[in-house]
């Protein structure tokens, strides 16, 4: 009988510790190294490119270290999965006179061996002190893997209150390029 109770208070506290993290908490289903993975996996993507470096050269070894370096600016700050694709929000510390974070949007998708099949930056915002980062980029998270408008909340929409710095009217993510691109003076010609 004793057992019997200890295994149910057991099971109990292992439910109420689960609960007690947020739905998106990527603690609810990722350990810190598989959370680092996602990070390493996708940095030449979500990082600045380095010195020298450019969008043809940034996956050559010569740049590794930089980039095993940048990686630990960034943290996952919510986490889902949704069938073969997972979502996350990342933040890194972004240059300010106060200590304010940027957050990304990602949908991606990995094969069997864990390598990018898909890669996709929905949403930037514009950098904030770290309580308003967390509270307008875990909604704007929430939004996104429900795949409910985000245009709203774009620059030109929401001012003066800001939430998404990129996309905008100007800046679009290229799919197949996998990185922000500013519409050609033709494109935003024929949007007017």
């Amino acid at each position: 009988m004793k057992l019997y109770v200890i295994l149910f208070v057991v099971i109990l506290i292992s439910l109420v510790s689960c609960e007690s993290k947020p739905k998106y908490s990527p603690e609810r289903s990722l350990t810190e190294k598989e959370q680092s993975q996602i990070l390493y996996t996708t940095i030449r993507y979500l990082g600045h490119l380095p010195k020298k470096g450019t969008y043809e050269n940034k996956f050559e070894e010569q740049f590794d270290e930089y980039y095993s370096k940048l990686v630990l600016d960034f943290k996952i700050e919510a986490y889902h999965k949704d069938g073969d694709y997972e979502y996350f929000l990342a933040s890194r510390i972004a240059p300010s006179i106060k200590v304010k974070k940027v957050a990304v949007g990602v949908k991606m998708k990995r094969n069997e061996t864990g390598e990018l099949t898909y890669y996709e930056e929905v949403f930037r915002t514009w950098k904030f002190e770290i309580p308003e980062m967390k509270e307008k980029g875990l909604m704007l998270f929430d939004k996104m893997v429900k795949a409910e408008d985000l245009s709203p909340y774009y620059i030109q929409n929401s001012a003066p209150e800001e939430f998404i710095e990129f996309p905008d009217d100007k800046v679009y993510f290229d799919l197949e390029e996998k990185r922000w691109k500013v519409h050609s003076t033709m494109d935003q010609l024929s949007q007017n």
